[in-house]
């Protein structure tokens, strides 16, 4: 049988969090059979005070999810400053000592706060003699012993699966490979270091098996790629010279094309600076010409004034009329015609002029010189801009001829790569190598199935063993936990054994390992509903379906009752079930040497009250680790405290 802990004292010294009830930093919290009501509000450390008690018994340590985990380790760290980190002084100078029952011995177990150090640790035996455990690993050793456990790791699970439910739980009732892990602690344990060493073996064959067959998969399929490019070689061969072939007489295209495009370029490039010369030359005529007939038009007017003039200029240069703003280009070119045969613009009579030549005769000489030059700079830029288009379309033509070539070879040299990869990197020695390779990894596989097989049959009688064992039990585990669930439950509710077929590895042998389920049938819909899963039902039902299987665990597999530690059982429960709740732990707690340990907050209606229905007013006061008393408040407290312990009146009696 099992020695569950029975914790009996806590004392905690030095730890700002709690001050005490003398506010000198010392909190001595004495514990016995029955129930225990650990109250408060949020933000007081409730949660810490349980955690407190679990980290004293176990250490910073936790051991990992459940599942198989191969060889590796089974502890995880907990992080050893946790307590440290929660005061300004780092809890340098705080220290905790709890006291457990464990069977006929008591144990005494003191640790620093700052970092969970052990400072000291004894075992006081029926007897009256005293063992002291000097350090960590004989304190965890003595303890694996008197709980009547092999490993200190099944301590772990013991505390984290049965004994405290925490803020940060873990599900049994829900999770079967935590059964598993559970009943191999507690039904066989003189062989459990045996069992999580065969299967550490099994997981550990089982994936070096998995690995060496990948590898031999891939190595396998290489060969193979290798032996069908050795046999297609020559046409591979054939086909890569036809393409390299391509790739040379596109090159050569290449070069051709690419000569021609510069001297194109090259004529383009001159015949852009041609063009431009040409421009240039024809706004010089067209300047040339405009000024001579501007002179022209001035003579013509020299005897009006100014403004006539700028008028009359305005008129046939802009062919607008001065007044009505009117196009007049009939008007304009009228007096544009009069002014080149030498007629007054205006009337269109003749000049009278004696002596030398006059300016519009002269002009006509000079016009006619600048127009035949105006004439022939557009002609010769019209030729140069037919030399630049030409120079640039064939530049063009041949810079697209250039870019599809080198389309055309890049895309040849792709297939002159594809086909290169399918030619073998070796000669026929190269394959014989592969395949002694191969079957070199071939021979490691199966030496690693063997392993697995070997581990497969010494674990079979082992957990043919536990799974007997389990059977034996069961019929008393599924009693108690309908004696106990029914009075709880509206629903019909019972705990049913049903074994599981499972894999250690991912390959190989299928087990039946042993495990329970609940069955919780509801007939709020057309027929009855059957809930087995823990989405299936609610939180408070989820919670509290787990505590008593837990309670079922203590009580058939213990040899002397032990400590149910319960975080928040007020918390998702409604009124009516509230006060079964209360019955619930009130019932456990008065078994022998078993008790209920319960941090809540101070709520109103049954649950207090009926957790402590065994006892009179004051005793119940006793059962009562106030933490308004003896925690720092928080600023909700120091504000309401004269609200909430005329609550705690109220709930424990002697008051309204």
């Amino acid at each position: 049988m099992i020695s569950f802990p029975f914790l009996q004292a806590l004392k905690v010294e030095g730890y700002q969090l709690y001050p005490g009830p003398a506010a000198n930093q010392k909190m001595d919290i004495k514990l016995g059979p029955g129930p225990w009501l650990i109250l408060g509000v949020n933000g007081l450390g409730k949660s810490t005070l349980l955690l407190l008690m679990r980290n004293l018994l176990g250490g910073a340590v936790r051991v990992r999810p459940a599942g198989f985990g191969g060889d590796r380790s089974d502890l995880q760290s907990l992080g050893d400053r946790f307590f440290a980190v929660r005061v300004a002084d780092d809890a340098r100078h705080a220290t905790a000592d709890l006291e457990v029952r464990l069977g006929d011995a008591k144990l005494s177990v003191s640790r620093r706060l700052s970092n969970l150090g052990l400072t000291s640790a004894t075992v006081t035996y029926a007897d009256g003699s005293v063992e002291i455990l000097g350090d960590d690993a004989t304190y965890r050793l003595a303890l694996t012993r008197l709980m009547h456990l092999e490993t200190f790791e099944d301590v772990l699970r013991v505390l984290d699966h049965i004994v405290f439910f925490l803020e940060a739980r873990r599900s049994l009732i829900w999770d079967q490979a935590a059964q598993f892990e559970i009943f191999r602690a507690l039904l066989m344990p003189d062989q459990s270091a045996k069992l999580r060493a065969l299967e550490g073996k099994i997981v550990s064959a089982d994936s070096s098996a998995r690995n060496v067959s990948a590898v031999i998969y891939k190595m396998t399929q290489d060969h193979k790629k290798e032996s069908n490019r050795q046999q297609s070689e020559g046409e591979t061969r054939a086909k890569l010279s036809a393409v390299q072939a391509g790739i040379h007489e596109l090159t050569r295209s290449a070069e051709v094309i690419r000569e021609e495009l510069d001297g194109f370029e090259e004529e383009r490039d001159s015949a852009r600076l041609q063009l431009k010369r040409s421009d240039a030359e024809v706004s010089s005529a067209i300047q040339e010409y405009e000024r001579l007939k501007f002179d022209t038009l001035r003579f013509a007017f020299k005897d009006i004034s100014p403004t006539q003039q700028y008028l009359f200029l305005k008129l046939v240069t802009e062919r607008v009329c001065f007044a009505c703003g009117q196009a007049a280009e009939d008007t304009a070119a009228l007096m544009q015609g009069r002014l080149d045969g030498g007629l007054c613009p205006v009337c269109g009579a003749e000049h009278a002029h004696e002596g030398p030549v006059s300016l519009p005769e002269g002009w006509r000489e000079q016009a006619l010189a600048a127009y035949e030059k105006l004439e022939a700079s557009r002609a010769t830029y019209a030729e140069n801009q037919k030399t630049y288009d030409d120079r640039a379309v064939r530049a063009e033509q041949h810079s697209a001829q250039l870019a599809e070539i080198k389309r055309q070879i890049e895309g040849k040299r792709l297939d002159a790569h594809k086909l290169s990869k399918l030619l073998p990197d070796g000669d026929a020695e190269k394959l014989d190598k592969q395949q002694s390779r191969i079957a070199a990894f071939m021979e490691q596989m199966k030496d690693f199935q063997a392993q697995r097989a070997i581990a497969e049959n010494d674990i079979q009688a082992l957990l043919a063993d536990l799974k007997r064992r389990a059977e034996e039990i069961s019929g008393r585990l599924q009693s108690r936990f309908d004696e106990i669930a029914k009075p709880f439950f509206a629903e019909r509710v019972r705990l049913i054994y049903a074994p599981r077929d499972v894999r250690i590895g991912q390959t190989g042998k299928p087990f039946q390992f042993p495990a329970f389920e609940v069955e919780m049938t509801s007939g709020a819909t057309h027929g009855d509903y059957v809930r087995r899963k823990a989405e299936q039902v609610s939180l408070s039902q989820r919670d509290y379906l787990d505590i008593i299987f837990r309670m079922v665990l203590l009580d058939v597999l213990g040899d002397a009752g032990g400590s149910l530690v319960v975080d928040g059982p007020e918390g998702s429960v409604d009124a009516v079930f509230a006060e079964r709740a209360g019955e619930l732990f009130a019932s456990f707690a008065s078994a022998p040497n078993s008790n209920a340990i319960l941090a809540c907050n101070i709520v109103e209606g049954s649950f207090i009250p009926e957790t402590l229905q065994n006892y009179a007013d004051e005793a119940k006061r006793a059962r009562v680790i106030n933490l308004l008393d003896q925690a720092v408040p928080t600023a909700a407290l120091e504000t309401l405290r004269p609200l909430y312990m005329a609550k705690i009146t109220q709930i424990l009696g002697g008051g309204t």
